[in-house]
């Protein structure tokens, strides 16, 4: 049996149809489909900015050797066309990844084409019990009302922006639900400059998200922040801390083991490969 992969006429979401593909059989049978999707990210991995992400979706109704093959066909032409892309950015470092959580078959499949492996790093951090930190001069906390339409949609615009992956809401409103829950906005001299998400999770104090602005990066927002988190975490009797954060941002990983995170965990997350 034949495969014969095309691009789409059209493209509801708004992707370029360049960068989608359609699997067919001879008889017109749909079998899958694979897309590409470029994304320059400054703030997730300050050495590597442009990000292109890979997603491959098979028919579920075929036998092991017709999906090996479907996904192969597939993954030949999104690739390429990823190369395409990346070329477009000469002067960039650029890296292709594929899903955003750790699957096993997903993860043979795309080491097998020469992707690596991806960590995130589980740290965690005691925070001294005689701890003090006063905001400086200048700078407020504010937090989101994510019941507030308004708020909400200005923070998913935010949030899309900064991180890899997009915002998704049933987590983050199921995480307000935690004990000492903050979804918080930094200001200095009225100007808003970073935020963070905290709240308690088995005992400790997690932190889910914690970003500065790309605008004012370099002036010591996360120093701020960080501090701030640990005298509300303190304040609270949570006196360890914890985070996940991936391996390749080595900013963040340095930032984190300033203050005196230390690494206990590592888990596989998805494939990637620099080109």
């Amino acid at each position: 049996m034949g495969i014969e992969i095309k691009n789409p006429v059209e493209d509801q979401y708004g992707n370029n149809k360049n960068n989608i593909f359609l699997a067919f059989n001879d008889d017109g049978s749909y079998l899958g489909s694979s897309y590409v999707y470029p994304n320059m990210n400054h703030c997730q991995i300050e050495e590597i900015p442009y990000l292109i992400f890979i997603d491959i979706n098979i028919e579920e109704n075929m036998d092991k050797f017709l999906k090996d093959k479907v996904k192969q066909a597939l993954f030949d032409k999104v690739f390429f066309r990823a190369n395409e892309i990346r070329r477009k950015g000469p002067d960039l470092s650029a890296r292709i990844y594929s899903g955003f959580e750790y699957n096993k078959d997903k993860m043979d499949f795309y080491t097998k084409n020469g992707f690596e492996e991806d960590y995130s790093v589980i740290m965690k951090a005691s925070i001294e019990e005689d701890f003090k930190y006063i905001l400086p001069k200048g700078v407020e906390v504010s937090e989101i009302d994510l019941n507030v339409e308004k708020e909400f949609a200005e923070y998913r615009e935010l949030y899309d922006g900064i991180f890899i992956s997009p915002l998704d809401k049933d987590i983050l409103m199921e995480q307000s639900t935690q004990n000492y829950f903050k979804n918080l906005y930094f200001f200095i001299e009225g100007k808003k400059c970073g935020g963070c998400t905290i709240f308690e999770k088995d005992g400790l104090g997690y932190i889910e998200t914690l970003y500065v602005l790309p605008e004012v990066r370099g002036k010591g927002i996360s120093k701020i922040i960080i501090n701030y988190i640990f005298n509300y975490f303190l304040m609270n009797r949570l006196i360890e801390t914890k985070l996940e954060v991936w391996e390749l941002n080595k900013t963040a990983m340095s930032l984190y083991k300033s203050f005196g995170y230390k690494e206990v965990e590592k888990n596989l997350m998805f494939p990637g490969i620099n080109i």
